[in-house]
């Protein structure tokens, strides 16, 4: 290294060494705001660097900490950027915090923090808090459609008129519920076709409304729609004997866009005289045994839900219809024959007594018959006779 190199370097080196000493504080950011884009949830935080640190060769980066104003639970993120954005609940106050982290080289251990600086935000909340709606419900009907539904807010006259709005990161701008779902003439719900729906992002939800003398306080949710599938129920169950005391279970996964192995199952098998019994699949597999007792019925139904693996809830389908299979002892079949066999000797003989009394009945009515007009028939001749023997007595 000659000379001139190692003269630069020790400059540069009481230079840094002289700047580090010099910075014994820092300012805090300036001009923190929140800006609102009108997507129902998410918020742009900015800010901008403190003027002190300009033109210095420093490492900065900032904290941020956000969270609803009753929360306990703030968000925490360290950044390089003068700007963030993350999605809010718009039911409460909003407070966020940002300061200055400063480290003379990006790799040094020791760091400077300025105060924070904070500002509050609050989301429209007009109208009354007893205005809202509540107990909102979504339910997705095997990713095909969506319906959500809800209860009136407490206290709200019969000609209130609730309006809802949703966004989602594919979406432009938000869009008002096209098909609205109607009880006794009031708005309860919404209807979201399959081509509104997206899932693993946020779904954000406005519902507000209007009322003849003061605003309606509007209500906002936010829906992980992967969370909230119902599937169909399981098709085409069927039950065969697999050997003596096992019987083999298998099922068709329910029809759709839900894949196979997003799905797990809980089957329910009762004997005849017994309560329901559970056995949960969760492995995807679409078949199972279970060990009987012999001379029982049992009977099976089976209903399907999206797995861990593919969401963190979700509903259970409706159960599929009952099938049952009469578990008979070994042998069982040969002495079914042979009651069988009995029963049908039993039958004909007593269809052969039948016959023959019918028979015996009928040739004795025909003999009877037959009696009574053969009296008559002598009776008539015998009349005859004595009628022609008057006549020849007569004649002579």
């Amino acid at each position: 290294m000659d000379l001139k190199s190692i003269s630069v370097f020790f400059a540069l080196m009481l230079w840094q060494s002289a700047d580090s000493e010099m910075l014994t504080s820092v300012d805090p950011p300036t001009n923190l705001q929140v800006i609102d884009p009108g997507y129902l949830g998410p918020l742009r935080m900015c800010w901008q660097a403190p003027t002190s640190l300009a033109n210095k060769k420093l490492c900065v980066r900032y904290m941020l900490s956000y969270c609803n104003v009753n929360s306990t639970n703030c968000k925490r993120v360290i950044t390089k950027q003068l700007e963030y954005t993350d999605g809010f609940n718009f039911n409460e106050e909003i407070i966020v915090k940002v300061r200055t982290l400063v480290k003379d080289q990006c790799k040094s251990a020791m760091e400077l923090q300025s105060d924070w600086v904070e500002i509050i935000y609050r989301p429209p909340l007009e109208g009354h808090a007893d205005s809202k709606v509540k107990d909102l419900q979504c339910i997705v009907y095997n990713l095909e459609y969506m319906e959500c539904l809800w209860q009136d807010g407490m206290a709200v006259p019969q000609t209130i008129n609730y309006t809802l709005y949703y966004w989602h990161e594919d979406l432009e701008q938000t869009m008002q519920c096209n098909n609205y779902i109607k009880h006794h003439g009031r708005t309860v719900g919404c209807h979201f076709q399959s081509d509104d729906l997206i899932e693993f992002t946020d779904f954000n939800i406005c519902i507000n409304g209007s009322l003849e003398m003061e605003p309606v306080r509007p209500a906002y949710f936010t829906l992980q729609l992967q969370d909230l599938v119902k599937a169909a129920a399981p098709a085409e169950v069927k039950l065969t004997l697999s050997s003596a005391d096992t019987i083999s279970i298998q099922w068709e996964p329910p029809a759709g866009k839900i894949k196979p192995h997003c799905l797990k199952y809980e089957l329910q098998f009762r004997g005849k005289s017994s309560d329901w019994e559970a056995k949960v699949i969760s492995e995807g597999v679409t078949s199972t045994t279970l060990n009987v007792t012999t001379n029982t019925i049992y009977c099976v139904h089976v209903r399907a839900a999206v797995n861990m693996f593919c969401a963190d809830d979700s509903f259970w389908s409706d159960w599929s219809s009952v099938h049952c299979l009469t578990v008979r002892s070994e042998g069982g079949d040969n002495v079914t024959i042979q009651l069988n066999v009995a029963k049908l000797v039993v039958l004909i003989a007593l269809m052969s007594i039948t016959l023959i009394l019918t028979l015996s009945t009928i040739y004795c009515w025909i003999r009877w018959k037959r009696l009574i007009a053969k009296k008559k028939l002598n009776r008539l001749l015998n009349d005859n006779i004595k009628d022609i023997k008057k006549c020849i007595h007569i004649d002579y």
